[in-house]
C-alpha cells in the first residue's frame, strides 16, 4: 500500500477521563466525533489531490493543442523513368451484322409433268441445311412438297419463273450461273432463255436428284402439217389443233441468287412437317460484317491497315483483324446514309466515326450478332524512348520544360528536357544537354 495516501491519527492528550469518572462518558464521545471527522477530512483531500494530479495530464495549453493539429510535412508522389517503345492504344466498340441476306419464301409448287395435279397445302418435306452452316450452289437446302429450295451465284434477285423464250439481264444471269458449275447452254445468245439453256436447267435438276419442272404452252402444228390436212376436205379446220407441249423452265420460288457462294445459313425457322408461310430460309449474301464505333476526337489515330483485337465479352471469342477503312462522321439524327449490311450505331447520341475491320479469312460464326470491344495498338515511336508521367512534366514562366528528379538521399534537382510523343499517359523526354536522365530515376508527379 502507498503510505503517502494513509490517513495519519493524530494522538490526542492522555488527560481524558475514563468513561466510569463523572463526566467521562461524555468527553469520550466528543473526542471520537472528532478523531472520525479528522480522519474523513484528511482522506478526501488526499483523494482531491490523486485526481487534480490525474486530471492534470489532460489538460493542454494553447501551443501544445496547436502543435498537435499543425499539418504534417508535405511530401511528394514520385513515379519512375521508364525506357519503351511508345505507344497509342484505342479501345472502342463494334458490332457484327450478317450483311445483306437473300430469303427463299415459296408460294406455289412446280410440276414436273403436263396436266399434274397441285398439292392441297405447301408442307416442308425436308431440311438439309442449318443455322450457321456455309452453303455451296445448286445444293438442295429445304424441300417443300418433294421440290428442292437451292442457291445459285448472282446479284440480282430471282423475279419471276424463267420459261422458253424469256429474255433479260436475269436469264443472262442464269445461263452464267450454269456456266460456272460446268453446264453449257449451247447455242442460246446471252439473255435468252432457249432450248440450250433448258437442256442445262434439266442436268442441273438431275444432279440434285429431282425432276426438272415444266410448263406447258399450245403448240399450233406447222404450215406444212396443215396443208397436208387440207388435202383431206372436211378435215381441214378440225386440223388446226392445238396440243400442250411440255418444256423445261426455272421457278422462282425453287432458287436464291446470292453473290457470292458458299453463303452463310442466317436463318431456319421452319422443321420437318410445316406448313410454308413465309420464308424457309435466309442466306447471308457475304459473310459477316465489323463495323466499329470510334470517338472522332480519336479519328486521327486509325488509319487502314492496322491490327485489330476483337472480344467477345458474351462468347469469349476472340480473334484478329485489320482496318480497311476509316468512315466519315455520323452525327444521329444527320440523315446520313449508311451501307445497307452495316450494323445500327452505339445505342447512345453521340456522334461516331465509322471502322470497318475485316478478319484475315471468314469470321467466326460466334461472332454472329455480338457487340464486341475492339483494341488497336499502334506504335508512336520506331525504337524505345525515355518517358516520364505526364504529370511529371513541369512548363515554367520562362516556357522551359522540366521535371523534378528526387534522389536516394531525398534531395531534389531539376532537368530541363525536351518533350516528344505521348500516349497511354507517357510523354517522351530528353535531358537537355550537360543533365543526366534514367530509367530507373524517380520524378515528381505531384505534392
Amino acid at each position: 500500500m502507498n503510505r503517502a495516501k494513509v490517513c495519519p491519527v493524530r494522538e490526542e492528550s492522555t488527560d481524558v477521563k475514563p468513561p466510569d469518572e463523572p463526566g467521562g462518558a461524555v468527553a469520550g464521545s466528543r473526542l471520537a466525533r472528532r478523531r472520525r471527522w479528522t480522519v474523513v477530512a484528511a482522506c478526501s483531500a488526499a483523494v482531491l489531490s490523486a485526481g487534480g494530479v490525474y486530471a492534470a495530464q489532460w489538460v493542454q495549453s494553447p501551443a501544445e493543442a496547436a502543435a498537435r493539429t499543425r499539418a504534417p510535412k508535405p511530401s511528394v508522389i514520385m513515379a519512375p523513368v521508364v525506357r519503351q517503345v511508345m505507344r497509342n492504344t484505342i479501345v472502342f466498340r463494334g458490332s457484327f451484322s450478317n450483311g445483306r441476306t437473300v430469303s427463299a419464301a415459296p408460294t406455289g409448287v412446280a410440276v414436273t409433268q403436263p396436266a399434274a395435279q397441285q398439292p392441297l397445302a405447301l408442307l416442308v418435306t425436308g431440311v438439309f441445311a442449318r443455322v450457321g452452316q456455309r452453303v455451296g450452289a445448286a445444293k438442295p437446302l429445304v424441300e417443300y412438297d418433294a421440290r428442292p429450295v437451292f442457291a445459285l451465284p448472282g446479284t440480282l434477285p430471282m423475279y419471276r419463273d424463267l420459261t422458253m423464250g424469256e429474255e433479260g439481264k436475269d436469264v443472262a444471269q442464269l445461263q452464267k450461273a450454269l456456266h460456272s458449275l460446268g453446264w453449257v447452254t449451247g447455242s442460246d445468245p446471252s439473255g435468252r432463255f432457249g432450248a440450250g439453256t433448258a437442256a442445262a436447267v434439266k442436268r442441273l435438276y438431275a444432279a440434285m436428284g429431282y425432276a426438272a419442272p415444266v410448263t406447258t404452252s399450245a403448240d399450233t402444228t406447222s404450215a406444212t402439217e396443215q396443208s397436208g390436212s387440207a388435202r383431206q376436205g372436211t378435215e381441214s379446220v378440225a386440223s388446226r389443233r392445238s396440243e400442250p407441249k411440255a418444256t423445261t423452265m426455272l421457278p422462282a420460288s425453287e432458287v436464291v441468287f446470292v453473290p457470292s457462294l458458299p453463303a452463310r445459313v442466317v436463318s431456319l425457322p421452319v422443321h420437318m412437317g410445316d406448313a410454308v408461310k413465309g420464308p424457309v430460309i435466309t442466306l447471308a449474301r457475304g459473310d459477316m460484317t465489323l463495323t466499329g464505333f470510334l470517338d472522332p476526337s480519336e479519328r486521327g489515330l486509325i488509319s487502314p491497315g492496322m491490327k485489330a483485337d476483337i472480344f467477345s465479352e458474351a462468347t469469349g471469342a476472340h480473334t484478329g483483324g485489320t482496318v480497311t477503312s476509316v468512315g466519315a462522321l455520323v452525327t444521329p439524327g444527320s440523315g446520313k446514309d449508311e451501307p445497307d449490311d452495316s450494323p445500327a450505331g452505339p445505342q447512345t447520341d453521340s456522334a461516331y466515326v465509322p471502322v470497318r475491320i475485316e478478319g484475315s479469312g471468314n469470321w467466326d460464326k460466334r461472332f454472329a450478332g455480338q457487340d464486341v470491344r475492339v483494341t488497336i495498338t499502334a506504335a508512336a515511336t520506331s525504337r524505345a524512348v525515355t518517358a516520364v508521367p505526364e504529370a511529371a512534366v513541369a512548363a515554367g514562366a520562362d516556357a522551359r520544360t522540366t521535371v523534378t528528379v528526387v534522389t536516394a538521399s531525398g534531395a531534389q534537382r531539376v532537368v530541363p528536357v525536351t518533350t516528344g510523343v505521348s500516349a497511354d499517359g507517357l510523354v517522351q523526354v530528353t535531358a537537355a544537354r550537360g543533365h543526366t536522365l534514367r530509367a530507373g530515376d524517380r520524378v515528381v508527379v505531384g505534392r
